[in-house]
């Protein structure tokens, strides 16, 4: 399977909205409950330092958003959300999207990328960020409420560029 990147182009649109609001539906590993229009997610994508989709041939497999994980002296750090197509998922192709990320934060001129809310329960994602150098941190106790309304622990994590 031939991988590849591009910036966000509007032609993703459609794709990149239903697969964040596939995940949010999941309610297992990102913090929003309100899905995207794609109106609003054009916007939201619009906001960000950098939005950059992967492509499987000439399909959206995943994508990433990058932005400033804080403001002023804070905002050398990055923060970045990855977004996989539940279809693309478990072919060993999710690492790359996560190098394609580390790389270009660092020529947008991001010294490090620290995650604020990784679920404990995230086994894949957890693995696939140790693998590329990144440190669990922190621990916040029952910090993220899934779905079925129990709680999991959720990681801080980072990495130096």
């Amino acid at each position: 399977m031939a991988i590849s990147f591009s910036e966000y182009k509007r032609e993703y649109l459609a794709k990149m909205t239903a697969v964040w609001n596939d995940i949010l539906e999941d309610g297992v590993a990102f913090p929003g409950v309100e899905l995207y229009e794609e109106a609003d997610f054009e916007r939201h994508l619009k906001e960000q330092s950098a939005a950059t989709c992967m492509l499987a041939g000439d399909e959206l497999a995943g994508y990433y958003i990058l932005h400033p994980n804080n403001v002023g002296r804070c905002s050398h750090v990055a923060n970045a959300t990855y977004c996989m197509d539940k279809a693309f998922r478990g072919r060993g192709i999710f690492s790359a999207l996560v190098e394609k990320s580390l790389a270009e934060a660092k020529e947008l001129g991001f010294r490090g990328i620290q995650f604020n809310a990784v679920v404990a329960t995230n086994d894949a994602a957890i693995h696939t960020y140790v693998k590329n150098g990144f440190e669990i941190i922190g621990t916040i106790r029952g910090g993220f409420q899934l779905k079925d309304g129990t709680y999991s622990n959720m990681y801080i994590l980072y990495r130096d560029l």
